[in-house]
């Protein structure tokens, strides 16, 4: 299950370059959110709707702004393909537990360990040499430009992802899995497609298959591969779930090279390592707060 759950969401960034050739970022969000939704209905609404009238209206309000926080998040983070590399895109956005970690004990007044400070320094300099790296090369200023915002854009991701998990930390043990995530996925899909209602003029010729590639992206890595990783990191010690949640880069590398043909640069390469090796150092001994956003 787990295996499987990481093959699947390492897609995502496969399927959103293919999409992004014909139909523009913003509806590739509300298309994955909505879809999503859609198609988790026959499974969930009925459960769903009934335990949403149960909960508390702090509780919901939780809801909404996890919602809310998620259709930023793949808002920001698809954008982010259109600018800079997958390594890039997906080693920064991958680096949400850390900023769960960190932001924790002012948020929800957790206490962090030094574990965790020595991870996420490991962490800061592979994101320093992600966004720096690249202004060093022989890129023309305009790419340069153009690899910085990408870069800040999938950090902005995984800012957003862990404000999503953080709000919906409490609301989301009141509720099995498969509700929670109908109802945030509904809002997040709502909130992405105010957006994408401004950009439905950019849609190019051969948009079917764009339509297409949005389809596999609602299904394989945010319908399949979402609900299988978390439940199976849900029932594995914590160090195994903390080096799982490290799959998810390293897979979506390895499917842009096989299938794009885009080869890790020196930086993603270097910069990637440090960052994959702070998240692991900080969260291998506790009970990390694991989310498969993309």
């Amino acid at each position: 299950m787990l295996f499987i759950g990481i093959l699947a969401v390492s897609t995502a960034s496969i399927f959103i370059r293919n999409a992004q050739q014909n139909i523009p970022s913003t509806m590739i969000a509300a298309g994955r959110l909505g879809l999503a939704t859609v198609i988790l209905i026959p499974f969930c609404l009925k459960d769903a709707a009934g335990q949403y009238s149960k909960l508390s209206g702090k509780d919901r309000i939780q809801i909404m702004l996890a919602g809310l926080f998620l259709g930023f998040h793949f808002l920001v983070w698809i954008k982010s393909l259109e600018l800079t590399s997958i390594a890039s895109s997906v080693i920064l956005v991958t680096t949400t537990p850390i900023w769960v970690a960190l932001f924790s004990p002012l948020v929800l007044k957790e206490h962090i360990t030094s574990k965790i400070i020595f991870g996420l320094t490991i962490a800061m300099g592979g994101i320093f040499i992600l966004i720096i790296g690249p202004s060093y090369g022989n890129l023309q200023i305009i790419m340069t430009k153009q690899n910085l915002l990408g870069n800040f854009l999938a950090l902005c991701g995984a800012w957003l992802a862990a404000a999503y998990t953080m709000v919906g930390r409490g609301v989301r043990d009141k509720l099995p899995l498969k509700s929670y995530v109908f109802l945030v996925y509904g809002v997040a899909g709502v909130i992405a497609l105010l957006f994408a209602i401004r950009d439905i003029a950019q849609i190019t010729s051969g948009y079917h298959s764009g339509f297409i590639w949005i389809f596999l992206l609602a299904l394989i890595p945010q319908v399949i591969g979402h609900t299988l990783f978390n439940n199976a990191v849900r029932q594995m010690q914590a160090v195994y779930a903390s080096i799982a949640l490290l799959g998810e880069p390293v897979g979506s590398i390895i499917l842009a090279w096989f299938f794009l043909h885009e080869n890790p640069t020196f930086y993603d390469l270097i910069g990637g390592l440090f960052v994959l090796c702070g998240i692991f150092l900080a969260l291998r001994r506790g009970k990390p707060e694991i989310q498969s956003l993309e």
